[in-house]
């Protein structure tokens, strides 16, 4: 038969002894004890194999050395890129990261807030396209927990937001892309439906109109950022036959414009150069290599650990804004 963990007030009654004297025997706060007494609790515990609830010592503390983490969706590479050095630098400090998917819903987000206050997470990193009402934004906390947003600079952060500069750095793709005679350049993008990332298709707008070059609508495809959407969305650019390159809003539409290229029997980069957007790791290990506009992945993530040690020492304290320089590098084919 399965034997019942004790209580500590279980322990108590067994060692003849007050709850009180039992916890703090266990919190190592026994000078006061004679060493006979200190030796009955600690046999009892021995015994039965007692192991203190962190858990319920943690809420009452409010140190649980937790730090809740909300994405839309737990595959897309973005979060994931950044989660994962967050967690070895925060690691170092003694915090760990609780990861939970919201389906990109507000719904859910906010539930997900309720279920990491019960826990009694010190803090909340919230990766969201959606906009939260102003008594949540303007102090950034739930229920005293802070919440630093990884956002695009939906929310207006208490606790700052993260910008890079977008524009310019698709600027230079595009421009790359002209200085090296490609006439007809596709567009995949945004649908305004989860993210919208404007500054990127602007900015493919007005270099072709800048540099006198013919934008043609049915080689703009608008859609939501998936691998699958991205294959599906360059299916149909490539219907034009004379279309030569591709620049995508996402890395994740890239893998999939990549896929489709290979798959239309279209060598990438020859014939068809495929342009993303973010630098995540997945793309340096696909030979020939895609471009990609490149978000400083380290620098990001050291500038969101900051924010959420900062945020859960003071927690009133307003943080500024922070820039990112990204940069375009122009890759040579790399055949293995």
């Amino acid at each position: 038969m399965l034997k019942m963990k004790l209580t500590i007030r279980e322990i108590a009654e067994l060692s003849g002894v007050s709850i009180t004297t039992v916890s703090q025997i266990l919190n190592k706060k026994s000078d006061r004890f004679s060493e006979e007494t200190i030796k009955r609790v600690l046999k009892v515990v021995e015994e039965n194999q007692y192991t203190p609830n962190y858990f319920a010592s943690n809420i009452i503390k409010k140190e649980s050395k937790l730090i809740g983490v909300i994405v839309p969706f737990i595959t897309e590479q973005f979060s994931a890129t950044l989660i994962n050095l967050i967690r070895k630098s925060l690691s170092e400090e003694g915090y760990y990261l609780m990861v939970s998917e919201s389906s990109g819903e507000m719904k859910e987000e906010i539930e997900l807030f309720n279920r990491y206050h019960q826990i009694a997470v010190e803090a909340i990193l919230c990766f969201t396209s959606n906009r939260f009402s102003e008594d949540v934004v303007v102090s950034s906390a739930y229920r005293n927990i802070p919440i630093v947003f990884v956002d695009a600079g939906i929310n207006n952060s208490h606790f700052g937001n993260v910008y890079y500069n977008e524009y310019e750095t698709v600027t230079q793709a595009i421009e790359w892309l002209i200085q090296n005679n490609h006439e007809k350049i596709g567009l995949i993008t945004d649908d305004g439906s989860g993210y919208s990332f404007i500054e990127r298709s602007n900015a493919y707008f007005d270099t072709m109109k800048n540099n006198k070059k013919e934008i043609y609508p049915h080689l703009v495809v608008k859609t939501d950022f998936s691998v699958e959407n991205g294959y599906q969305a360059t299916k149909t650019i490539l219907k034009d036959e004379e279309v030569t390159a591709i620049f995508c809003c996402d890395d994740n539409l890239a893998l999939g414009c990549y896929q489709a290229v290979y798959d239309s029997g279209k060598k990438v980069s020859d014939e068809i150069v495929v342009i993303g957007f973010d630098g995540i790791e997945l793309l340096k290990s696909i030979r020939p290599q895609i471009q990609t506009l490149e978000i400083p992945f380290h620098e990001y993530a050291e500038i969101l650990s900051k924010k959420l040690i900062k945020a859960m020492a003071f927690p009133h304290q307003k943080q500024e804004d922070d820039y990112l320089k990204m940069k375009f590098i122009e890759k040579k084919e790399i055949t293995i």
